[in-house]
């Protein structure tokens, strides 16, 4: 089977890039499937790629003034090609991918992955519509969560089929040496209001507050604009123990850890949570539209109605006061992240891929 990967760019490194690279590396890894992958015209990343993997530049520098030179060369690419199955990463993307694919008399299947979740047009209202663009002529829609599945089916009269996969974990391999002496908390992403590390702040500041704890940090580790403002609110909070760390070596810091905290406003599935479970580090985060509730359950983490900062601060020192709870929850998320393994991942995007080409 020829499968196609289309996302116009993939220089920026959020979570989208990130698992794109990991689930084309790992099909590409499976006897079953040829991976192609199709870009505007960055092809910096090739050193991150599987040698298995076909990469394809359209040298499109401004798609607003090439749009005609792109759906020909993407038509062409597709026929020369004998692709069987487009998958095109993000509904947005689909504002490129749509016509090339429309004008062939024989054209190969077509995958709309959508990684934000229903409520979220991540500020584009085209967004909107060309998700129901997607939903009437895609053959399959893949979605993250089960949850935003249901929304989609509430909210627009599909005639495309529809499923969620969740990502792969970006770290592979499970890390069973909690320790649980660590005093050490952290939260991991980009400095942007979406993740919520303003709230975060303003709950270590109540928290602080409200119990004598002197002993433990927290770590916000990351990157992005929103640093200086970031630091600007910590120091005008007069909060101790908390610090701002660049994201080089984020491994280091998820072994070094006590728990993981996450305060994003939304998502789609949260890497980050994925991630620490992989490490077996327990997880607070709130209980936002989608994510958190499909990977967090009272064995691995705890759950906070979203935007109670009270009982967030809580629950963070719920985790700090009980030693044994938190070794528990380790166990259990250790156990609960083989389902974000690259196994039982690429099993269910190959079986999707046979079922809508069969």
């Amino acid at each position: 089977m020829n499968v196609a990967f289309f996302i116009p760019e993939l220089s920026n490194r959020g979570g989208v890039e990130i698992s794109t690279i990991n689930i084309v590396n790992a099909l590409a890894s499976s006897s079953k499937i040829n991976i192609n992958l199709i870009v505007f015209n960055d092809d910096s990343f090739v050193s991150e790629l599987h040698p298995k993997v076909n990469i394809t530049c359209l040298n499109i520098a401004n798609y607003k003034k090439q749009y005609l030179i792109l759906i020909r060369r993407f038509r062409h690419l597709l026929m020369s090609n004998e692709i069987d199955v487009v998958v095109t990463v993000e509904s947005m993307s689909y504002l490129f991918s749509f016509f090339p694919l429309m004008t062939l008399r024989n054209r190969p299947k077509v995958v709309v992955w959508e990684h934000f979740n229903y409520k979220n047009d991540n500020g584009r209202k085209s967004r909107r519509f060309l998700r129901v663009l997607a939903a009437k002529s895609a053959d399959l829609i893949v979605l993250l969560t089960e949850r935003d599945v249901e929304e989609w089916k509430k909210n627009i009269n599909m005639s495309a089929k529809i499923t969620y996969i969740y990502n792969i974990s970006t770290f592979n391999r499970f890390y069973n040496n909690y320790d649980v002496n660590s005093k050490t908390i952290i939260s991991i992403g980009r400095y942007t209001q979406v993740k919520g590390f303003d709230r975060l702040i303003d709950i270590w500041k109540i928290f602080q507050n409200k119990y004598s704890v002197s002993d433990w940090r927290l770590n916000i580790i990351g990157y992005g604009d929103d640093k200086e403002s970031l630091q600007s609110l910590i120091d005008d909070s007069n909060v101790e123990s908390i610090n701002l760390i660049s994201s080089e070596n984020i491994d280091i810091n998820y072994v070094n850890a006590s728990f993981y905290c996450m305060t994003s406003y939304y998502e789609g599935l949260p890497m980050v949570l994925i991630e620490a479970q992989s490490f077996g580090l327990p997880s607070i985060a709130f209980d936002i539209f989608t994510g958190p509730s499909e990977i967090l359950d009272e064995s691995t983490g705890i759950l906070i109605k979203d935007s109670d900062l009270e009982a967030y601060a809580d629950a963070i020192y719920k985790l700090i006061s009980d030693p044994e709870l938190r070794r528990k929850m380790s166990i259990s998320a250790l156990q609960a992240s083989s389902r974000f393994s690259k196994e039982i991942v690429i099993e269910k995007w190959i079986d999707e891929l046979e079922k809508i080409t069969s």
